[in-house]
């Protein structure tokens, strides 16, 4: 890939961040790359052949980014400052090699599907998960979830998670979701703490368009982020988006399950006992 411009979205909070980006815009200036660093707060960027952004920090880091292009093409390849992340698989000591097999074209481009969300308060997108829970201290409230059959069910309870297969393993997967593969596409629907024996997670395919009716006031979290609250008796259509996020995947990265055994303890055999 022929690097023209690379887009920096950097967490300058974490330790090793400022080491990082010094050495990333040297690399970028004797390879004649430009480098924008950009504000999430006041994002401006251009459409063009050759951009690459590069997410300093951890997974938020990654989402942060997925959001300020979320309508772009441009490919996001995610540096860890930290532990192992299942969105930042590169180290950052390891980024300027990294880029040089980019400039290579060791690489592939991995499409992560979006979901998307609308409201009479407003719109967006999301790579990980759309959260509607109440608004109170307690954090109850009634949903009701529709698809194009008809009512899936009611969920008195603490709220609704909506989430892709990059979100599997964030709120949903702590909340009794399954672990869904990247990049599968589908929504699922996780309750949270559903008042209801017997009320399941539930995947749906990724062209079906999910209806949220609210029977209580909600507010709505968007990877994470509050978004807006929402009265009772409001509608919320959840969809695939249609633009998809586009990550950049070395060929010798860390594996999605070893991310998961690194993370999570995902199948430990450490644990396991000895046959005798």
């Amino acid at each position: 890939m022929k690097i023209s411009k690379i887009y920096i979205v950097a967490n300058t909070s974490k330790e090793g961040s400022l080491r990082t980006l010094a050495v990333l815009k040297a690399w970028a200036q004797l390879k004649r790359i430009e480098t924008v660093l950009i504000d999430p707060n006041r994002p401006s960027f251009s459409e063009e052949e050759g951009a690459l952004v590069v997410a300093l920090g951890g997974d938020g880091t990654v989402l942060r980014a997925a959001s300020v292009f979320a309508n772009s093409a441009i490919p996001i390849l995610g540096a860890n400052l930290g532990s192992l992340g299942f969105l930042t698989q590169v180290k950052a000591p390891l980024l300027t090699s990294v880029l040089e097999g980019v400039l290579r074209d060791s690489f592939v481009i991995e499409e992560r599907m979006r979901l998307s969300y609308a409201s009479q308060a407003g719109s967006g997108t999301v790579l990980n998960d759309v959260v509607i829970t109440g608004t109170s201290a307690l954090r109850f409230c009634e949903l009701e979830l529709m698809w194009s059959d008809g009512v899936v069910a009611s969920y008195p309870g603490d709220g609704l998670i909506l989430s892709t297969a990059t979100g599997s393993t964030a709120y949903s997967l702590s909340s009794g979701g399954p672990v869904v593969v990247p990049p599968a596409a589908c929504i699922m629907a996780s309750p949270l703490a559903v008042h209801k024996l017997g009320i399941l997670p539930v995947i749906f395919p990724a062209e079906e368009v999910l209806l949220v009716r609210t029977h209580t006031q909600v507010s709505l979290y968007a990877d994470g982020d509050f978004a807006f609250d929402l009265p009772a008796d409001t509608k919320i259509t959840i969809k695939r988006a249609d633009t998809p996020t586009r990550l950049v995947r070395m060929a010798d990265a860390p594996s999605f399950f070893h991310v998961l055994r690194e993370k999570l303890n995902w199948g430990d055999e450490s644990k396991r006992e000895p046959k005798r």
